[in-house]
């Protein structure tokens, strides 16, 4: 009896492969979390087949959680890790088909094995694995600071690459076009000149390149809509409110031919480490490590543009999960009520601000149209420009319908159609003397009309929406292996 709880004591000991424990972690963040996990895969020198791990999990997760609950494994098992049980699920049958080491997950599935095999014969015919529609293009940006349009074609043209250099009657023509790139051929983005696109298969030349960070950089061009909608002159007052990783931000020092001063806020002492990296060459971008919510007008003087790209679901991003996920109602409700807090303190704290732009890279209108809807709601100073109209391009996606007087106003990036991530936007700007924006007086004629019975709209306020009721949280249960 003793020997033998010597060894069980010993069997506890033995860790879980690296490999696998990585990939639960992972798989948590971006499914449970809803974070990106691009950046971390690409830095993780742990995890050096994770990516393709990940792709793996991710493409077969449907059938992995199909089986999982016809098994009724965790019901069975339920000391099993969820994520981790998933991960040891996938290997078995998409990965190497066995599993190492002896702790004691690993054993714990082994003694299922046959069952997961059964369910799986099962299953693969009416569960198929999850593939993307759309294999994006490679984006990048020319650092006009250090290389013009003509100096980033001629260093093209010196790697091989072939200009396409045709004229395109519309945005629909120029998207045909960029979906039947050739492996060796690029273009010069139809709305940006300083953006260059470049078939799928670019990627691997990028991620080679040494002149990513010096004379290129690696940004969608859905993320340009937002700065270029902003448009700082040279010499103007800038505060980029949520700024790492950086790219927005020296973008908008491009634009101002860096010069003038450009403020660049993060509170997370990670991210903020990244965005020093990025804007350490732009002399223009003073960055500040801090609550944007509790800077002040006397610590950024003079602000005349503020960029407000704040926390959000990440629905839009191509480089989350492949799976489709069920909304978040509470998580899309407190993100909702820290983006208008920001959207509230950029408005109001910065007196010499005219001009607002509010960006997501989310599809959800509780992030977008409702937000705008509400902030309009409670500030008659700024009221909401034509995006479409001051991008002064053909663009083809605008808001939701549900919302008139905003929808139409307000920008989307469709991956499907743009090619890009998903992508909101937003323009404000400041009301002239005597000028009040029309949503502000419906919404006092309201408050007016409907005081004695106390009602209360549905929007932001610091109050909870009338006939809603905040999200019931969800208990979490703690997992012990």
């Amino acid at each position: 009896m003793v020997r033998d709880g010597t060894e069980n004591q010993k069997q506890h000991k033995i860790p879980v492969p690296t490999n696998y424990r990585m990939a639960a972690k992972y798989l948590r963040q971006a499914i449970h979390e809803k974070k990106s996990i691009k950046s971390e895969l690409v830095a993780g020198k742990h995890f050096r087949t994770g990516r393709t791990i990940m792709h793996r999990l991710t493409t077969n997760m449907p059938q992995i959680n199909a089986i999982m609950t016809n098994i009724e494994l965790l019901k069975k098992e339920p000391k099993l890790n969820e994520w981790l049980a998933r991960v040891l699920i996938g290997e078995l049958l998409f990965g190497r088909g066995e599993l190492n080491g002896m702790s004691l997950p690993v054993e714990c599935v082994r003694r299922y094995e046959s069952e997961i095999f059964e369910e799986y014969e099962k299953t693969k015919d009416d569960i198929k694995p999850l593939t993307r529609s759309l294999k994006e293009p490679r984006f990048v940006r020319i650092n006009t600071i250090a290389l013009n349009l003509e100096g980033a074609k001629r260093m093209m043209e010196e790697e091989g690459w072939i200009l396409v250099d045709e004229e395109f009657a519309d945005y629909s023509s120029f998207l045909e076009r960029m979906r039947a790139l050739g492996d060796s051929e690029y273009m010069v983005d139809f709305h940006f000149k300083d953006m260059l696109v470049f078939p799928w298969s670019a990627k691997n030349y990028w991620a080679r390149s040494e002149l990513v960070g010096t004379k290129f950089f690696l940004q969608n061009k859905a993320c340009l809509v937002p700065t270029y909608l902003l448009n700082p002159v040279k010499k103007s007052v800038v505060l980029d409110m949520c700024s790492a990783p950086g790219l927005k931000a020296t973008h908008l020092a491009c634009l101002m031919k860096n010069k003038g001063r450009l403020y660049a806020v993060e509170m997370n002492d990670e991210r903020y480490k990244v965005l020093c990296q990025y804007t350490t060459d732009f002399g223009v971008i003073k960055t500040i490590h801090g609550d944007c919510l509790e800077i002040t007008d006397e610590q950024v003087p003079g602000v005349q543009y503020i960029l407000i790209d704040p926390s959000c679901s990440g629905s839009g991003m191509l480089n989350r999960i492949d799976a489709s996920e069920p909304v978040d109602e509470d998580r899309l409700y407190k993100l909702s009520g820290l983006q208008y807090k920001l959207l509230t303190h950029a408005m109001n704290g910065f007196p010499n601000a005219k001009r607002i732009v509010y960006s997501t890279c989310s599809i959800h209108e509780q992030e977008n149209e409702r937000v705008v809807e509400s902030i309009l709601r409670h500030n008659g100073h700024f009221k909401l420009l034509d995006a479409r109209e001051e991008l002064g391009k053909e663009w083809l996606n605008l808001g939701s319908e549900k919302y008139p007087g905003i929808g139409e106003r307000c920008l989307y990036a469709r991956t499907e159609i743009d090619l890009t991530i998903g992508m909101f936007v937003a323009v404000f700007e400041r009301c002239a003397e005597g000028e009040v924006n029309e949503f502000y007086v419906q919404n006092q004629t309201y408050r007016e009309k409907n005081a004695p019975k106390k009602k209360r709209d549905n929007d932001y306020n610091g109050e909870e929406a009338e006939g809603s009721e905040k999200p019931k949280k969800k208990k979490s249960k703690k997992q012990n292996y």
